[in-house]
């Protein structure tokens, strides 16, 4: 029962941050009310409910029946189990702030191609409670200021956002995180020609390129 209970906690933060995702930074996400994009309607409570109102409706509106998108669903998802991770102890507090926060600024970068600041300063005093500073930390800082003075080939985003990872990886993690983010967005790119005339993403594949890594050591240990 805890369990379950610490599961619906996470998708009701999952929902929260899909909220902010699709709202930020055009529109406030007190108002107006969660309504349908497509035809308005106001959603009640049982429009909702993180997952399971996507289930029963079929992932369409209950009003307009027009399709839903379901990524949604898999941050409400992805919360959920985060969260449960965390209260089982199989991974630690430093783990589940980056994640949070990769929820986030993934999110955006995929939505705008744009790095939310605020939510990075955010986290980034959040973790600098749970753990050191290291040369990680701030070399990826540095790199950041100087990418945006420069105007570099890769964004300053990505290097703060390497800055939270260092949190968790040192120098030699996190340069195989970068090489390994690299190498997937590079076949990303090579695969997807109608891409090749448009800017790609490239926080989500150092966030998956975390994971991995992260996967990786838990199962090396």
């Amino acid at each position: 029962m805890t369990i379950f209970l610490i599961f619906t906690l996470g998708t009701i933060w999952g929902s929260f941050f899909g909220l902010m995702i699709d709202r930020l930074p055009e529109h406030s996400i007190v108002h107006p009310r969660s309504h349908c994009l497509n035809c308005g309607q106001i959603l009640i409570w049982r429009d909702l409910i993180p997952i399971i109102s996507q289930l029963i409706n079929g992932a369409r509106c209950r009003y307009c029946k027009i399709k839903l998108t379901c990524w949604y669903s898999i941050l409400e998802l992805a919360c959920g189990v985060l969260f449960v991770m965390g209260w089982l102890e199989k991974v630690d507090l430093t783990f589940s702030l980056i994640c949070l926060a990769s929820f986030l600024v993934v999110g955006f970068d995929l939505k705008t191609h744009a790095f939310p600041l605020g939510i990075w300063l955010i986290f980034f005093a959040l973790l600098s409670f749970t753990c050191p500073y290291n040369i990680g930390v701030l070399s990826c800082i540095l790199i950041a200021i100087v990418t945006e003075l420069f105007s570099l080939k890769m964004g300053s985003g990505d290097w703060l956002y390497l800055s939270l990872v260092s949190f968790s990886a040192d120098f030699f993690q996190l340069t195989l995180c970068l090489f390994w983010a690299s190498l997937s967005g590079l076949l990303y790119y090579a695969f997807n020609p109608k891409q090749r005339k448009a800017e790609i993403p490239f926080l989500p594949f150092l966030f998956l390129s975390y994971l991995c890594h992260f996967c990786l050591k838990m199962m090396l240990q």
